[in-house]
C-alpha cells in the first residue's frame, strides 16, 4: 500500500469516532438542559397546586362556618323560653343551645383552640354583657330591629334597637362565630390577613327571628 493510501486508510477508521463522541457530549448536554428546563417549570407548577389546595380549604371552611352560623341561630330562635328563671338564665341556656347547633354543624372543621374555642360554665354561655354574649369565639346579640344586614345589633345610640322582651320573642338573634386556619402556603399567607399567630380569621354572621 502506498503513503497516501495509508494516510486515508488511518483517517477513514479515525474519522467516524469524532463524530461519535460530539453526538454523545450534545445528548448529554440536551439531557441536562431538559432536566433544568423540567425543575424550572414543576416548581411553578406545584406552587398552583398547592395554592389552588389552600384556597379550597379557605373555601370549605367558609362554606362549613357559614352553615354553623345558621345552625346556631335556629337553635337560638326555637329555643323555649322557661319562666321558672330569670332572664339572664335563659339567655345562658340559648347561647348554649346556639354553640352546641352551630359546633355540630362544623362539618370536618375543628371545633377546638386555637381554631375555636367558647366559654361556659355548667354547659352554659357565661359572658353576659348587655344585649350581646361574648364567649370565645361564639358571640350572642340580640336587637328588635336592623335597618340594614350590616347595622350593629343592637345599636347602641339607638335605644329603639334594644330587644325589650325577657322572653326575647319577636326580636332579632345574632349569632356570629368566629375561626383561625392554618396557612400551608407561606407566600399565600403574605397576602391574607392573618392573627398574630399566622393564622387566617374568618368571622360569618347568621341573624334570625326569636320564635
Amino acid at each position: 500500500m502506498t503513503m497516501r493510501g495509508q494516510i486515508r486508510s488511518r483517517l477513514g477508521a479515525a474519522g467516524p469516532a469524532v463524530p461519535r463522541a460530539r453526538l454523545a457530549a450534545r445528548r448529554d448536554h440536551g439531557r441536562g438542559q431538559a432536566l433544568v428546563e423540567f425543575v424550572a417549570v414543576l416548581l411553578p407548577l406545584l406552587l398552583i397546586v398547592v395554592a389552588i389546595v389552600q384556597f379550597g380549604l379557605l373555601f370549605g371552611a367558609n362554606v362549613s362556618l357559614t352553615n354553623a352560623a345558621r345552625e346556631g341561630a335556629r337553635a337560638g330562635t326555637i329555643y323555649l323560653y322557661d319562666r321558672n328563671h330569670t332572664k339572664a338564665w335563659n339567655d345562658g341556656q340559648r347561647c348554649a343551645a346556639a354553640m352546641t347547633a352551630a359546633t355540630q354543624a362544623f362539618g370536618l372543621l375543628t371545633n377546638a383552640s386555637p381554631y375555636f374555642s367558647v366559654t361556659t360554665t355548667s354547659g352554659a354561655c357565661t359572658t353576659n354583657t348587655g344585649e350581646t354574649q361574648v364567649n370565645g369565639d361564639l358571640t350572642v346579640a340580640y336587637c328588635a330591629s336592623m335597618p340594614t344586614s350590616t347595622s350593629p345589633c343592637p345599636n347602641t345610640v339607638d335605644p329603639t334597637t334594644t330587644c325589650a322582651p325577657d322572653t326575647r320573642e319577636g326580636c332579632l338573634m345574632q349569632v356570629s362565630v368566629t375561626y383561625r386556619s392554618d396557612i400551608i402556603v407561606p407566600l399565600i399567607g403574605q397576602l391574607l390577613s392573618r392573627d398574630t399567630n399566622g393564622r387566617f380569621v374568618q368571622k360569618i354572621t347568621a341573624t334570625m327571628v326569636v320564635n
